[in-house]
């Protein structure tokens, strides 16, 4: 069976199951048990449906079969790991010693891995974020976004690979502000909120002495800026503001408004469309369309890059 498309939200589809031959039982029970609301088939390129043996029923009091998931379960993996070494970095930074290079890229490609082939199980579990571990898993969910979104862009891999060491260490500056205000369970005074606004210049200082590329400084230091120059640090705007900058502004506020915590209610990806469509002058709107449709929430104002 020739399976041309499939119908369901982005991060509930796996990469693979885009049109793709279905040749052996292990392939259509993994389409089974996915989240895929429908398939659609080429008939030209291979068999249709048949009518399936009716099983026989179980019991009314059984309890249904809980199967082990594996695609969660290698997402789970892939946290463990890089969740540790978002640990080693961060204290690394906190001691004054210097980021090991080759471990940031390392996490950045095990991520950008898992992003290819289980998008929905990684962010699944990044949406539910502790409060001792929410930069860490933040950072990991960013630098997950920012990959996935660099790729539907088609920009070039070395490109990519810097926009996701920019996504894990574009917080790093938090490392320098107390405990009390990153862990407080709730709103922010006015003279907390002047403290947090200094983590992008203290996050650009500690990467002033770091091998790291410019774009991952720039990200560091300006992914709180707005289009319309009512952002923070410096007040940039417009064509003022890379591309970098506006892909990691995108990615750093949708995973928090969609991440689960003890104080607030997480959005959907669909209330996230809408709610950041709304905020005016706040996203570049071309590629504000262009990221929800990557991740597969679309809307009239959406639009796919030509390929």
């Amino acid at each position: 069976m020739f399976v041309d498309h499939v119908e369901g939200a982005w991060i509930d589809v796996p990469i693979w199951f885009r049109s793709h031959r279905i040749d052996d039982d292990a392939a259509l029970a993994r389409i089974r048990d996915s989240r895929i609301s429908a398939v659609v088939i080429d008939l030209d390129k291979g068999v249709g449906p048949t009518q399936a043996p009716v099983a026989p029923h179980a019991p009314a009091n059984a309890p249904a079969p809980q199967a082990p998931d594996p695609e969660t379960a290698k997402a789970k993996e892939t946290l463990r790991r890089t969740h540790s070494a978002m640990r080693q970095i961060f204290a690394a930074i906190r001691d004054g010693a210097s980021i090991d290079p080759g471990q940031a890229r390392a996490v950045v490609d095990e991520v950008a891995v898992a992003m290819r082939h289980r998008p929905r199980a990684l962010l699944g579990i990044t949406r539910l974020k502790s409060k001792d571990e929410y930069s860490f898993l933040h950072s990991v969910a960013v630098c997950a976004l920012m990959t996935h979104f660099g790729r539907f862009l088609h920009l070039d891999e070395g490109m990519v690979q810097q926009l996701g060491v920019a996504g894990l260490l574009h917080d790093v500056g938090k490392v320098t502000l107390p405990s009390e205000i990153l862990g407080k369970p709730g709103s922010l005074t006015e003279e907390e909120l002047e403290i947090v606004r200094t983590h992008p210049r203290q996050g650009f200082r500690i990467l002033q002495s770091q091998d790291v590329s410019d774009m991952v400084r720039d990200v560091c230091l300006h992914h709180h800026e707005r289009i319309d120059g009512r952002g923070y640090p410096d007040g940039l705007e417009g064509d003022q503001l890379s591309q970098a900058v506006r892909i990691a502004a995108i990615c750093d506020v949708y995973d928090a408004v969609t991440s689960i915590r003890p104080y607030k209610e997480a959005w959907s990806a669909k209330t996230a469309y809408r709610r950041m469509w709304e905020w005016d002058g706040h996203f570049d709107r071309v590629l504000l369309g262009q990221f929800f449709v990557s991740i597969g929430v679309t809307g009239e104002t959406a639009r796919r890059p030509e390929l």
